[in-house]
């Protein structure tokens, strides 16, 4: 983990770093940023663009999309429009008081972390602060007191960077809201940004801000089909539909799928993306390199950029996986440009045919792992084809099953 602070009295005071915010801007001509914090479950033009000019689907109806049944649902407390409130409050109490600490050595920045959280109690914001280790190992409970004066007991629940979601409680046993981590990202020990980001924490997971992260998600599709038609580019309603799916299948942690009731894993995720909105997964690579919202890798960003010049991607693969609507038009070019070659394959074509593969399989197989091999697998084990993909690839299609099962999707019909 990061180093531990080994710190003494409090003697000097250091102004935390805000964090710049991410525009959405899709190169080379800009776009106003899309509403970061909204305030409550919106029309369906609310988390949209100015331009284009939105185009109604069974997919953008609010009222049709619903949460998954699940055990870590909250129907009671803050609603949305109170949650993203406090949540603009908590970051301005971040960003307005400063951090003491008894050094002034770089990797003391580097070395706390804050959590923002709504008093229950006295009905007002608070925060704690806590070294990473304390942060960042699931099932420590850590006695604090926060910046109002009051004892705290914080305790994590999952121990994941800037997206570690805690447990804030009073020395009476009432549960407090936590709502924005303060989390310092560093490069070799170097300060390089200060991140604030709401995590899938106890008493933020309600209905209402599920169904506002699926929304939300469905019209970041919206929005990206609308811009690259714009340009020239058709992308069929079935492969949007796809896409809209792997925005979560992406994200699903392997350990907590074999370990945790599915549908709660789905509900967090939307949590993320209704709570956070286009700064969720920014700080999201894999080990392959694969970044942000749709995880996709770098050679292949600069094969669609490279394939489709007319659709103006950004240039700069980081800054373009972190905007969510650029970012998923890469995502939609490349699932359409692959459905297109695997159809043109007597093999696949055959394959749907008598049903032995489908095209929501082929798709999460292919953006998974190589499509080029797809035709090879189902030559060699026909029925049994997805005995022959890799086993992080099962893994993933085993996933693609559950959410279906789990959460309905309203399709596309243009």
């Amino acid at each position: 983990m990061k180093k531990s602070i080994f710190c003494g009295l409090i003697v000097l005071i250091v102004q935390a770093v805000p964090a710049d915010s991410q525009s959405i801007r899709i190169s080379p001509t800009p776009i106003p940023d899309r509403v970061m914090v909204t305030n409550s479950m919106p029309p369906a033009q609310a988390l949209r663009t100015p331009t284009p000019a939105p185009r109604p689907t069974a997919a953008l109806i609010p009222s049709q999309i619903q949460p998954s049944q699940a055990s870590n649902l909250t129907y009671k407390g803050l609603s949305f429009s109170q949650i993203k409130s406090k949540m603009a409050e908590a970051r301005r109490f971040l960003q307005t008081r400063p951090i003491t600490t008894a050094s002034s050595e770089a990797f003391v920045l580097t070395s706390i972390v804050r959590v923002a959280f709504y008093d229950t109690k006295d009905k007002r914001i608070d925060s704690v602060v806590m070294s990473k280790d304390q942060f960042l190992v699931p099932g420590m409970s850590t006695m604090l007191l926060s910046a109002n004066g009051k004892q705290v007991m914080s305790r994590t629940i999952r121990g994941n960077g800037v997206n570690t979601p805690v447990v804030i409680t009073g020395l009476g046993g009432e549960a407090h809201t936590p709502l924005i981590v303060q989390y310092p990202r560093e490069t070799g020990g170097i300060l390089t940004e200060m991140a604030y980001y709401a995590s899938s924490h106890p008493g933020l997971v309600t209905p209402e801000v599920v169904g506002a992260g699926r929304f939300y998600v469905a019209n970041v599709i919206e929005i990206a089909r609308d811009q690259l038609k714009a340009k020239g580019h058709f992308i069929q309603p079935k492969i949007a539909d796809i896409a809209e799916r792997l925005a979560t299948v992406e994200h699903v942690d392997h350990l907590r799928f074999r370990t945790e009731f599915h549908p709660n894993i789905y509900n967090d995720i939307f949590t993320l993306y209704a709570l956070n909105e286009g700064q969720t997964y920014r700080y999201s690579v894999s080990s392959a390199g694969a970044g942000g919202m749709v995880q996709m890798i770098p050679p292949t960003y600069r094969m669609v950029r490279g394939r489709f010049p007319s659709a103006a991607l950004m240039p700069d693969f980081v800054e373009g996986m972190r905007n969510h609507v650029n970012a998923t038009q890469a995502m939609l070019l490349y699932m359409q440009m692959t459905w297109n070659d695997l159809v043109a394959s007597p093999t696949v074509a055959n394959a749907l045919l008598t049903g032995i593969a489908t095209q929501e399989q082929l798709m999460a197989a292919g953006y998974n792992s190589n499509p080029a091999k797809l035709p090879g697998y189902i030559n060699r084990g026909g029925a049994n084809w997805t005995t022959l993909i890799p086993r992080e690839t099962k893994i993933y299609l085993q996933i693609w099953d559950s959410l279906e099962r789990a959460v309905a999707l309203p399709p596309r019909k243009i």
